[in-house]
């Protein structure tokens, strides 16, 4: 009898994170309300405080399912990308680049940038995503160590990790004033990124302590 209640919660749970989600990324933040979640995800709102204590506790779980989402999306985009190209390192250089640029470029990011905003004065919602945020960067370190494992030795860890956040935090900083498609501005910052990654990558192999 406890099984099929069991999985029941956990289906309502998922609906309530991907009503957030599509609230947050729809309305903004301050237009996912606990109400208008709940009301998409057709439960009540004693039934969504029962999985979530409070809006920042659901607001972190909609930030790590969407942020999951992003990266097993940069992992098949990558994939396509080097598919009919040799797996050079100036290929997947060119191709991790190019997919992680897709990912930051999507509204759901944005969305995503809105919550870490509010954390600066929320200190529930902040403490919730700390250990989403950390998690989700070492799995970004490990799959850039698997897609280049010549850079991510052991003698040149820590210049590799400081090299990926590098090329992450400018992309961050970038689409923060991005707003509205612009082909030219698209390839500039992408060409961008790509000197940024290589210098970065180059000067990894190089050095052990950066």
């Amino acid at each position: 009898m406890s099984q099929p209640k069991q999985a029941r919660s956990h289906v309502t749970r998922g609906r309530l994170v991907d009503a957030a989600a599509t609230c947050l990324i729809d309305l903004g933040i301050s237009g996912a309300s606990t109400s208008a979640v709940a009301s998409r995800a057709e439960v009540s709102q004693g039934a969504l405080f029962k999985h979530f204590a409070s809006k920042p506790l659901l607001l972190a779980a909609c930030v790590e399912r969407i942020l999951g989402g992003f990266f097993d999306a940069f992992r098949i985009d990558v994939a396509a990308r080097l598919a009919a190209a040799p797996y050079a390192p100036e290929a997947r250089l060119e191709a991790a680049v190019g997919a992680l640029w897709q990912i930051f470029r999507r509204p759901a990011m944005h969305a995503v940038f809105e919550v870490y905003l509010a954390a600066r004065t929320d200190t529930t919602l902040a403490a919730a995503l700390t250990p989403i945020l950390e998690r989700h960067r070492t799995q970004i370190l490990a799959e850039a160590a698997r897609l280049f494992p010549e850079f991510a030795t052991p003698a040149s860890a820590a210049c590799f990790e400081t090299a990926v956040d590098a090329v992450v935090y400018a992309m961050q900083g970038v689409i923060v004033g991005v707003f509205a498609p612009d082909d030219a501005a698209e390839a500039q910052h992408l060409a961008f990124f790509q000197r940024l990654a290589q210098h970065e990558l180059a000067l990894a192999a190089t050095r052990a302590v950066c």
